[in-house]
């Protein structure tokens, strides 16, 4: 799982303009909608226009000193600033402003005094805590630095394993470890918790079992503070870290360009000043910073340097030569690798160099890897130039390059990568290894026949290859996992598919990975993760997460990727209760949008996850019911129901939600659809088709020769066909291998919702024929339910094809049939007036709440049935 590193959030609470036209105000928040779409020259341009018409007031003017900030004018946002405190120096957003320009500037001791102001007037003010929490006090004073008379090393990488130094000699110490993820809901991932959330966190992992924490970057003091305050609390159980050193891709995927590099290798140094407690990290765009004085580097464990690298960019470097393919250090060897494997062998000599000729210590080094860039050969997966051959051969029409990296293209093996004399603690590999990804581990039979304790597994299978290709080091999973989305973003043959799955069933899955990593020799695992983010982003959903930064404030159940956790976190429900009877109680405060003289009403709610949606059929008894929404305009979309049943309806609806004694399903008329499938040919012989056998498939689950595609454009039109699209998408496309042989596509209708309450179900019946449904904002086209975004084609602000338009509310309408004919929910006479509408509360910091899932019980039994940690090494 990628890991992104954002700024901090420089947004303010947007400003409205005072004694001013109402187009002023409209102009403002149109502003602030761009600004916080990173549009800084759109709401520079808005924010103008607006001080055209009301040059003095002081809402225009602090958003313009915003924009300016943004747009690195920072002078002239600091003059802004200044303008509007001269009228009232106790304007929040002025002061946060003129402190931030100071702390852009490198200005840290105003910016600090700027900072304290704020907190004067506004004590509890977010980004101004954020902000001082970051910056280097004089604060507690360090002990010298004390340093060992050799160089020692307590833990290091044998063969298969890893050891530490005992009392008795060296001991193995097998990994039980999980990912710490850090972002709260609302958060970016720059936005760190506080040192009490940090102390609860360690406490939960301890509980659970787990001996080891993988962080990906600095986090600030207050994490090295609370993990070092856990482990002298709990000496015979410690936590141990295997640290990270996170980085973006370089410019033109150039590895040695002097800036880039220099900042890479800058970072690592930081990291081991960090783990020794002899950090000051003044503040950084998107970094946590601080004055680290805890040294934790008795407890860690390794590090892990880089992220998932992309197959495209090591082809690029590869290729642009000329490049070393040897690399010769003090510490590493590496002979007749690739231009990149030569280059991670120098980026772990940086950090391996720099803490054993600076602190005289040592620990294991790795860089990150994945099945992407494994050093295997997969015969079922051909390259995307490959595919495209094939299928042109075949006389296929159509033929593009396929959206996906090259899964097979290029390898990076650490095992090319050797350990000097100088280096006792040694190297090893770490691999990220997720079940359902890529489709070689889905599709080669190899791995599928391959037999661990608890049956056939194809991720057992790969295990083993993979530690084969590595005999003489040990093979860190530093991830594995599946998620508990609704959404499904690939299938896999066993079931454990990317997402779509029960709590329950994640919980097992989990447990299982954890046990065949331990059954196939590797030197452990480390499952992802801790907690669910909501910044998080997958394939299939987000391009439709509008805008993207904005994606923290709100829980798209339909994204793999946000459904990790060992610690949900969920929306909090604006409906309180957890017992039916307490949540028809809450039901029974909520206005009905409809109501019926013989009891039949309609109600509707929302929170970060989900429209909500209330049916009491009264004394009525209804075969059918649909439940019709206007997410954009009264005159689009389409005025029947599906197959013309019942009269038209007074506008034009995007969806409906189907609901009989079958379940309840969500259609989309076409244009609202945000895919097309496409057939690809009939030309190929059956015997050279695959269609793979898949367990606990996702409901409507299909296969065949097809692909979906985007709409040219979104955009609803008016129609009365009573024609409605199934929410159908292929998650694992069609695809050959290098023997010629075609594998199916596979896909599901996401539109088929999943019965039973929270989290797993999205519907359920409750007493008297009453029916509670919570539909995922996503699968209603609604890009960003915090301030009621949806999906639109509008030539002023749309990008490409994918535009937007904020609405103010949507219209519900509902129609049934029971024994006596069709009953429609709005009053006469049917018009537009006639159908109610629904808003719900925009907000820019979100509810939530936490809870551990079963898997947390799950890896709590998995971890203590393996072997015991090894404790007191010293």
């Amino acid at each position: 799982m990628v890991c992104v590193i954002v700024g901090l959030a420089m947004t303010p609470t947007p400003a409205k303009a005072q004694d001013c036209p109402a187009a002023v105000e409209q102009l403002l928040a149109d502003g602030w909608s761009a600004y916080r779409r990173d549009d800084f020259s759109r709401a520079d341009t808005l924010f103008r226009r607006a001080s055209a018409i009301c040059p003095q007031d002081i809402g225009v003017i602090t958003g313009l000193g915003y924009a300016a900030m943004r747009l690195g004018r920072t002078e002239e946002a600091r003059s802004l600033f200044a303008r509007v405190l001269a009228v009232d120096s106790s304007v929040v957003d002025a002061l946060v402003g003129i402190a931030l320009v100071s702390w852009l500037n490198g200005e840290l001791e105003v910016a600090r005094d700027g900072f304290a102001r704020v907190l004067r007037v506004e004590p509890e003010n977010v980004t101004a805590l954020q902000y001082l929490r970051q910056m280097p006090e004089s604060g507690p004073s360090r002990p010298p630095l004390l340093l060992p008379g050799t160089l020692e090393h307590r833990i290091r990488a044998s063969r298969d394993r890893f050891e530490v130094r005992t009392a008795d000699g060296w001991r193995p110490f097998y990994v039980k470890g999980v990912n710490l993820g850090a972002a709260l809901p609302g958060r970016f991932p720059s936005q760190f918790p506080d040192s009490a959330t940090y102390a609860s966190w360690l406490t939960g992992i301890g509980e659970m079992g787990a001996n080891t924490i993988r962080v990906y970057t600095i986090h600030p003091p207050e994490f090295y503070d609370a993990l070092r305050a856990y482990n002298l609390a709990n000496p015979d159980d410690p936590l141990w870290v295997v640290h990270g050193v996170w980085t973006e891709l370089p410019p033109n995927h150039e590895y040695e360009d002097p800036t880039w590099e220099g900042e890479f290798f800058r970072e690592m140094r930081r990291v081991v000043d960090v783990i020794h407690g002899r950090a000051d990290i003044f503040p950084r765009r998107g970094h946590a910073a601080g004055r680290y004085i805890a040294d934790v580097s008795d407890w860690t464990l390794a590090y892990i340097i880089g992220r998932e690298w992309e197959p495209y960019s090591v082809v690029v470097f590869n290729r642009r030569g000329p490049r070393q393919t040897e690399w010769s250090g003090r510490y590493i060897e590496l002979r007749d690798g690739s231009p990149m494997e030569t280059w991670l062998a120098k980026a772990c000599e940086q950090i391996v160099a720099y803490e054993s000729e600076t602190y005289r210590k040592q620990r294991p080094v790795a860089y990150t890897n994945w099945p992407t860039l494994d050093p295997m050969y997969h015969p079922t997966e051909t390259t995307a130039e490959e595919e495209v051959a094939i299928r042109r051969a075949l006389g296929e029409q159509f033929a593009p390059q396929p959206m996906e990296y090259d899964n097979d293209g290029v390898g990076l093996d650490a095992g090319r990568m050797r350990p000097t004399a100088a280096l006792p603690a040694g190297v090893f590999a770490a691999f990220h290894v997720y079940p359902y990804y890529p489709d070689f581990m889905v599709l080669d039979a190899r791995y599928a026949a391959t037999q661990s304790a608890e049956g056939p597994s194809a991720y057992y299978g790969y295990l083993r290859d993979l530690k084969a290709h590595h005999p003489t080091m040990p093979v860190l999973i530093a991830e594995y996992g599946v998620p508990a989305s609704l959404g499904v973003a690939h299938v896999q043959p066993q079931g454990w598919h990317h997402g779509g799955h029960t709590e329950a069933r994640m919980a097992e899955i989990d447990g299982r990975l954890t046990r065949e990593i331990a059954e196939a020799g590797m030197a452990g695992g480390i499952v992802f993760s801790w907690i669910d983010e909501w910044f998080k982003k997958n394939w299939i959903t987000v391009d439709f997460e509008i805008p993207q930064e904005r994606g923290r404030l709100w829980h798209n159940r339909l994204d793999a990727e946000q459904h990790y956790g060992m610690v949900a976190m969920d929306a909090a429900p604006r409906l309180a209760g957890e017992t039916l009877a307490q949540r028809m109680s809450a039901w029974g405060l909520v206005p009905p949008l409809y109501r019926s003289d013989d009891g039949a009403r309609l109600r509707a709610s929302a929170d970060e996850e989900a429209l909500w949606v209330l049916f009491d059929p009264g004394r009525r008894s209804y075969e059918r019911v649909f439940i019709g929404f206007d997410m954009v305009d009264p005159k689009s979309g389409d005025f029947r129901w599906p197959g013309g049943e019942g009269p038209r309806i007074p506008v034009g609806i995007e969806f409906v939600l189907d609901v009989s004694s079958s379940g309840v399903r969500l259609l989309a008329d076409s244009m609202s659809n945000l895919f097309r499938l496409q057939s690809v040919r009939d030309t190929v012989t059956d015997e050279h088709f695959v269609t793979p056998t898949i367990e606990q498939a996702p409901p409507g689950f299909f296969t065949g020769r097809v692909e979906q595609r985007f709409r040219p454009r979104y955009v609803t039109e008016p129609n009365e066909d009573g024609r409605y699209d199934s929410l159908r998408v292929v998650v694992n496309r069609p695809r050959f291998g290098r023997d010629g042989r075609e594998y199916a596509g596979m896909g599901y209708d996401r539109g088929i919702l999943r019965e039973g309450p929270p989290p797993d179900g999205v519907w359920e019946r409750l007493e008297r024929g009453v029916v509670e449904i919570r539909i995922p904002w996503a699968l209603l086209n609604v890009t960003d339910p915090s301030e009621r975004r949806v999906l639109q084609h509008d030539p002023e602000t749309a990008r490409g094809a994918l535009g937007t338009t904020v609405v103010r509310s949507i219209g519900i309408v509902a129609g049934g049939r029971d024994a006596r004919g069709w009953w429609s929910f709005w009053p006469a006479p049917a018009n537009v007036e006639s159908v109610a509408r629904y808003s719900w509360p925009t907000w820019e910091t979100p509810q939530w709440r936490s809870r551990r899932r079963p898997a947390y019980e799950e890896m709590r039994r998995t971890f203590r049935s393996l072997e015991p940690t090894v404790v007191k090494y010293r």
